[in-house]
């Protein structure tokens, strides 16, 4: 179990929500209010979102649509953005920010420019024309809503209430620090700074939800998914009290030639939301050696894991297996016995993971390597009992060994450093050519168990790859890694892919990438810092060439060559 991706994701979830509620708030919370008649109102907003300058924005467009082959659309976007900015400072960013007050949100929109009536002359089609009060603040209409917009220095306020705009800071730069043209889109979000009313406001809204849903639902899955479901708002609701700071960016970085994402989420100190981040920690690791340079792909992770998490976790399984005992209820050509052996082996499967949760830590490893010459992959993991795994597999084994086309199960065909070995072979028909391509007559699942390990492998000479996993094991490794971390690249895998069936579109993207400065590598970092977490996510120039070339392939391939 990835028990530290859960927690990010549950966050950022959780914040997501936060801020379509906040953005997508009713339209009186956007009526005018007075900050002086507030006592809520503040000066730090609950939410920052910055979009990097109009320079910055047309250049990496202009840089990621030429990488990917369609120059043409970047150079839509630099004539609208030319048609439409006039006026704007072209080289600082363009920001909204969103105070609370008396409870409510309030978007401002900041814009960089010290001439605000050129910019509103340009957009007069759209907008209409503007009207200029005594004190210089200026009126457009949008739709329903009347925007009022004031002249500060070298930026332009924006907002549908005009008392509102005197929360605006004189200078954003440094409310923009760590945002603004460091990225493309940037977005932070404080949840303390949202009252506890708004917040509750937001978890009865979920509620509702939920229960409007709930009551859509009909059928045997019923309850079970009712069931899931409230464990799954209860978690909601914890998150939404616990957060205290979400930040994403978005950035297309020419320098590195990689579009990143960067994310960062951090929970309220001393809450049972941060003890669980706080748990979570590296750890050395048993798997670290499928962290390679040369693989095709690997994912690695290895934390600890607080004891509010594993009960955390133990919660949502028996939620998910009460979902997967009633679907079994209600599938069709299930005998009594099936359903009851099924619901054993599932039984077990979820002891052995709560069991293994239990001793505090979280530890596997995956690895693809492919060429020319075939492809292999290796998997290892921690468990708490790795005979209770092979028990389990015998168990299936027995139960399947009269089905027509079973699988042979071979156990206990060895030993290696301690780690039990076992085999499983599956005939392969011989209709099915591109899988004979890959396996042979026969794929070969191997499979090791040890004390406190499992292992799992399949491809050409994948057995000899597990074992090298195993005594990579033995050796004494470094916490100093982030706590999970995946990477991929396209190029092996085309290149294999080639060899089991040739095709235009593969080779065109392969020939793309013998160009490229990375091969298509995408990557993910997760990492613990104080009360949270962060991740980067890294997708290499490589892998918008290999699309744009599919794309122009898939172009030619058309009539006339062309969509």
């Amino acid at each position: 179990m990835v028990f530290s991706n859960r927690l990010i994701r549950r966050g950022f979830l959780a914040s997501a929500m936060a801020v379509g509620f906040l953005l997508a708030a009713p339209s009186t919370w956007l009526s005018p209010v007075s900050a002086q008649d507030s006592d809520a109102a503040s000066n730090e907003p609950v939410l920052v979102v910055t979009l990097g300058s109009v320079n910055k924005l047309t250049q990496d467009i202009n840089y990621v649509t030429g990488v990917a082959g369609q120059a043409q659309a970047g150079g839509m976007f630099g004539l609208l953005a030319g048609t439409f900015t006039q006026g704007m400072d072209m080289t600082r960013p363009i920001g909204v920010v969103v105070p609370m007050v008396n409870g409510m949100p309030q978007p401002l929109a900041l814009v960089p420019t010290n001439d605000i009536k050129t910019v509103l002359k340009r957009l007069e089609a759209q907008t209409g024309p503007y009207d200029e009060e005594d004190d210089g603040t200026l009126r457009i209409i949008l739709g329903a809503n009347v925007v009022h917009i004031q002249q500060k220095g070298d930026w332009a306020v924006m907002g549908t209430a005009k008392d509102v705009l005197a929360l605006a800071p004189k200078d954003p730069s440094a409310l923009f620090e760590g945002m603004g043209n460091k990225y493309d889109l940037a977005v932070r979000m404080r949840m303390q700074q949202i009252p506890a009313e708004t917040r509750n406001m937001l978890t009865t809204q979920l509620k509702m939800g939920f229960e409007q849903a709930m009551a859509l639902q009909d059928g045997p899955n019923a309850e079970a998914s009712r069931e899931a479901a409230e464990n799954s708002i209860k978690q909601l609701e914890q998150l939404i009290e616990d957060t205290d700071q979400l930040q994403f960016g978005f950035n297309i970085n020419q320098a590195k030639q990689k579009i990143t994402v960067d994310g960062s989420y951090t929970a309220v100190a001393g809450s049972k939301l941060a003890t669980m981040y706080e748990g979570s920690r590296a750890i050395p690791s048993q798997f670290a050696s499928v962290i390679r340079e040369n693989a095709a792909a690997y994912f690695h992770q290895a934390s600890s894991i607080s004891p509010d998490a594993i009960k955390d976790t133990k919660a949502s399984m028996e939620a998910s297996l009460t979902a997967v005992r009633s679907a079994l209820d209600s599938q069709p050509g299930l005998s009594d016995s099936q359903r009851e052996d099924i619901n054993s082996l599932v039984d077990r499967v979820l002891e052995l993971s709560v069991k293994s949760a239990s001793e505090g830590k979280s530890d596997l490893g995956a690895l693809l390597l492919a060429d020319e010459d075939g492809f292999k992959f290796v998997f290892g993991a921690f468990v708490a009992d790795g005979n209770e795994v092979a028990s389990i597999a015998k168990e299936v084994a027995a139960k399947v060994e009269n089905e027509p086309g079973a699988p042979v199960f071979k156990f206990d065909i060895g030993k290696y450093e301690g780690v039990t070995m076992h085999v499983v072979e599956a005939d392969i028909p011989a209709s099915q050519d591109e899988a004979r391509k890959m396996f042979g007559d026969k794929l070969r699942v191997h499979i090791g168990t040890g004390a406190k390990s499992m292992y799992l492998a399949f491809g050409k000479d994948s057995d000899k790859l597990m074992k090298d996993l195993i005594d990579a094991g033995q050796t004494k490794t470094s916490a100093d890694r982030p706590v999970g971390q995946m990477r991929m690249t396209m190029m092996p895998m085309l290149t294999y892919a080639q060899t089991i069936e040739a095709n235009d579109t593969v080779a065109a993207m392969i020939d793309a990438l013998t160009r490229s400065p990375d091969g298509g590598e995408m990557s993910i970092v997760a990492e613990s810092i104080e009360n949270g977490q962060k991740f980067s996510f890294e997708l290499g120039e490589g892998i918008l060439q290999a699309i744009g070339a599919a794309v122009q392939q898939s172009q030619q391939a058309l009539p006339g060559g062309q969509f």
